[in-house]
């Protein structure tokens, strides 16, 4: 009697944990990730789409880390889910029109009665030079240092902030675009964007706002 008593104890307590994993797989599946399309409002009479940059991110609960790569069309972006709290920005690259140019009527040149001497032209020959040898250089890596000791550039400042930002180390790139943003006063337009971000790591909420404001002010709308 004991025997099936704890039999059916057993019984019912596997059938309410796979009842319990059941919900849970359907609510984890319900929270997708977000993909989101950013598109200009320039004339199309003007300026035409040349390639797509795309950023996935993507959040873990220890740092994170970016997905980013360019393609041509837009039916080749990833459309795969990237999960809940995780984000795929799709930025569309402008380029202004040619302007056509109206033909112009060819002229020949008159040549007259020119004749053209032949002389003998003298050419020197040297000994191939010795192969040059390079050195791998961490050149984001020797900004970094020079940095830290003061001394600034744009330059500098961009490549370090990228670096640590497409590493996932969000925190320590908003630093350095601070840095770039006080040294120069009309930075790219995605700069607005990768700073906007960073700042969010930083719960500095916002000033993140303020920045996308002024991101999507310049180039672009979202759909």
């Amino acid at each position: 009697m004991r025997k099936q008593k704890a039999f059916w104890s057993i019984f019912l307590l596997i059938i309410s944990l796979n009842c319990f994993a059941q919900r849970a797989a359907n609510a984890a599946s319900s929270v997708k990730g977000q993909t989101i399309l950013l598109t200009d409002s320039k004339s199309d009479d003007d300026w035409y789409i040349k390639s797509y940059y795309v950023e996935e991110r993507i959040n873990k609960l220890f740092g994170g880390r970016i997905i980013t790569y360019e393609v041509s069309k837009l039916d080749m972006v990833d459309t795969y889910d990237l999960g809940p709290n995780n984000v795929r920005t799709i930025i569309p690259k402008y380029v202004k029109r040619k302007q056509k140019i109206s033909a112009v009527a060819e002229t020949k040149p008159q040549t007259g009665n020119m004749t053209a001497s032949l002389q003998p032209v003298k050419i020197d020959i040297k000994a191939p030079a010795k192969e040059v040898q390079y050195a791998n250089v961490d050149v984001t890596g020797t900004y970094e240092k020079v940095l830290e000791k003061g001394y600034k550039s744009p330059e500098m400042l961009q490549k370090v902030a990228d670096r640590l930002y497409f590493e996932g180390n969000l925190n320590t790139a908003a630093g350095y675009y601070e840095q770039l943003f006080i040294l120069v006063k009309d930075p790219d337009v995605i700069y607005y964007y990768r700073y906007a971000q960073s700042l969010k790591a930083i719960n500095q909420i916002d000033k993140a706002e303020v920045l996308m404001k002024r991101f999507k002010s310049e180039t672009l709308v979202a759909k």
